[in-house]
């Protein structure tokens, strides 16, 4: 059996922005906006423990590393 990638990130990544814009919108109300930050961390609970469930690769560390410099560059330029 072949490889088979069973999520779409850019749809994530695009529901997860869409759910943090609306939620910190200012015409959102507090009822709203709490239960959209409660579905934000949710999702959280959840990925955090589904890394937690995932071994250990090598070469992960390395990129992960990678990853947080640019993370960091990016905020440093706003």
């Amino acid at each position: 059996m072949g490889y088979h990638k069973p999520i779409n990130i850019a749809e994530i990544i695009n529901q997860i922005r869409a759910t943090s814009y609306e939620c910190s919108d200012t015409r959102t109300d507090g009822w709203t906006g709490l239960g959209l930050k409660q579905d934000l961390h949710q999702i959280k609970w959840a990925l955090d423990d589904a890394l937690r469930r995932c071994p250990s690769f090598v070469g992960e560390d390395e990129w992960l590393r990678e990853q947080e410099q640019k993370r960091l560059i990016e905020i440093l330029k706003k």
